[in-house]
């Protein structure tokens, strides 16, 4: 599946692996390694900022889903050393970054901040900083 074509994009991708720190409240100022639970998140194509913002060349906008958490991401085309093609993308601020692979659809996404635990108790929340990897499927389409 190449992700070049402006057809509307329904990926649902699944994390095998996320690892990263986090720093507990009351605690000396120091981020702690931890593994968090892998996650999963839905990425659609959002056809208003699409149409009105008026993306420059390659430029295009998702949505993440995850947990009921909407992010809005804006997207440009990479390219590797091989030559082969995928998305940047990036929230504003910049908190989230996802990196997919317009062919595999292997993902790599990196999350800043202290909203990673919002609704946990407060021996647990705090700030974090991890990465996931893993890959995303096409949903199929809805009648």
């Amino acid at each position: 599946m190449l992700l070049l074509a402006p057809a509307p994009l329904e990926l649902g991708c699944t994390a095998t692996g996320t690892a990263g720190f986090h720093d507990f409240p009351g605690a000396p100022e120091r981020y702690e390694p931890v593994v968090f639970n892998p996650g999963r998140f839905t990425l659609l194509d959002n056809p208003v900022f699409n149409a009105e913002l008026a993306p420059a060349a390659g430029e295009r906008y998702l949505t993440m889903i995850m947990e009921g958490v909407v992010t809005e991401l804006t997207c440009r085309r990479v390219r590797d050393v091989a030559g082969e093609s995928g998305l940047s993308c990036e929230n504003s601020p910049p908190s989230e970054l996802l990196v997919l692979n317009d062919t595999s659809l292997r993902f790599t996404r990196a999350s800043v901040g202290g909203w990673t635990f919002r609704g946990a108790q407060t021996s647990t929340d705090g700030s974090s900083i991890y990465v996931e990897f893993g890959g995303c499927e096409p949903v199929p389409a809805r009648p």
